[in-house]
């Protein structure tokens, strides 16, 4: 008899999931998530894994899919704790045969994979390609040779066959018959501090009903119709497809991405933006299928590069770019919408990256993990990829981009409405860099005025 588990990490969804599709063939099923006490510790970089917007987020997208699960006459089990150890121990309890779980590029899932399959050798585990728009099969080279450059990688996948979607669910197998009761309590350690949504600036609701809500939507607007024209903007909603937060936790698939990009262009034609849209979609498969052929080096300082970047960490520099308080306007209105609604724009991602890296002269690593705490479509190998371009350690020929802030300002910003948007109401004030020199001997600042 088949005892299946399915282990729910970035595949909370119902539709176009292979895994659950093949949970579906069990006798006996049992859904988890576990919530990882260390998600939210203090990590090497003072970041945290997982932050309060980002929590909020996928509560929302588990609330979601328990609610599909229950429609189906099943139920999602939301463990917290230790991850290891509660698969190991839910395994011996219900006597589980099989495990079932997304195949994901971080190299944390695959010690977690690696470790449960050491401490269960009989247990039978199926790591399912999902996360990606294809299957590793599928593409037109061995991992090993993936292609040294996206611009390499995405002629080398010119003329792929489009990735198909799974069959619908119509059911699921029964609970085990001894299930125990929902978790109700709340550990001390997860965040006790609830959403604050601020006046402006995006927001998310989590979950797959919401996640195929926008791709409908955005598909059936003239927005995709002007994604190439609209993509550099610092705000507004419409400014781009807004499905990458979807995307991160699998509420929604790239597959079904895919075909919403496919089907737009049957109706109305291609254009130059649904071929932005796809390609962006496709920097997305580049980032996983690099991450997967280069392991942990996408988290080394040196990253894939030779030799590491001419930075160091300097906590005062560090501790003003992550509170808005910096001697430049544009990067404090970037990072005050980061750090208030959990988002920003691509373009305003680069700006404050470059900035750190290149005018305050910081560790590239620790901007990618305060990303990672705070961003609500934090994705690991698209965010830390995409810092390594930046820092001149990653996939760009060019070695590193350093983006003139008072010409981004003129071209994104030229009225300075951005930056009234972001700083107007804001405690923090822009003064001098560094408040001692390279001796510790105090800098006299002059405070140029509130933000």
């Amino acid at each position: 008899m088949k005892r299946t588990l399915y282990w729910l990490t970035h595949d909370l969804r119902i539709n176009d999931n292979l895994a659950l599709h093949a949970a579906s063939k069990s006798e006996h099923l049992l859904c988890v998530y576990v919530v990882d006490k260390q998600w939210f510790q203090t990590n090497n970089y003072q970041s945290k894994a997982l932050g309060v917007k980002r929590w909020h987020f996928l509560q929302s997208c588990l609330n979601d899919f328990n609610q599909a699960l229950l429609a189906l006459g099943q139920q999602l089990y939301i463990v917290y704790g230790d991850t290891l150890s509660t698969l190991a121990k839910l395994c011996d309890n219900y006597q589980i045969s099989d495990l079932i779980t997304t195949k994901l590029p971080g190299t944390y899932e695959q010690r977690l994979i690696k470790s449960l399959s050491d401490l269960k050798p009989e247990l039978a585990i199926n790591t399912v390609e999902q996360y990606t728009l294809y299957e590793q099969a599928a593409l037109p080279f061995e991992l090993e040779q993936l292609p040294i450059s996206y611009s390499k990688f995405r002629k080398a996948m010119t003329g792929l066959k489009p990735p198909t979607l799974a069959p619908v669910i119509t059911s699921l197998p029964p609970l085990f018959d001894t299930m125990p009761s929902p978790t109700v309590f709340r550990p001390q350690w997860l965040p006790n501090s609830g959403y604050q949504e601020v006046k402006h600036g995006c927001y998310f609701s989590g979950g797959e009903q919401y996640g195929l809500r926008q791709l409908s939507h955005y598909f059936s607007t003239s927005a995709a119709a002007s994604y190439k024209q609209l993509r550099n903007n610092l705000d507004g909603w419409q400014n781009s497809s807004k499905l990458s937060a979807w995307l991160s936790y699998g509420c929604i698939s790239a597959r079904q991405v895919f075909h919403a990009i496919a089907k737009f262009e049957q109706q109305y034609g291609k254009n130059s933006s649904t071929e932005c849209l796809y390609l962006e979609l496709l920097w997305r498969e580049y980032f996983q299928w690099l991450h997967f052929s280069v392991g942990a080096k996408i988290y080394h300082f040196k990253g894939l590069a030779k030799t590491a970047p001419l930075t160091s960490f300097y906590n005062e520099r560090f501790s003003k770019w992550c509170l808005g308080n910096t001697p430049y306007p544009l990067v404090n209105a970037c990072m005050n919408e980061l750090r208030l609604t959990g988002y920003l724009s691509n373009r305003g991602r680069q700006i404050v990256a470059s900035c750190l890296v290149n005018e305050l002269s910081v560790d590239w690593r620790y901007g990618a993990a305060w990303f990672q705490e705070h961003l609500v479509d934090y994705d690991a190998a698209v965010n830390w990829g995409n810092w390594q371009y930046i820092a001149g350690v990653g996939v760009d020929p060019r070695g590193g981009r350093h983006f003139n802030l008072e010409k981004q300002t003129t071209l994104y910003d030229p009225d300075g409405l951005y930056q009234e948007k972001w700083t107007k109401n804001t405690s923090a004030r822009m003064v001098a860099l560094d408040s001692v020199d390279a001796s510790d001997w105090p800098i006299i600042a002059e405070i140029h005025h509130d933000s």
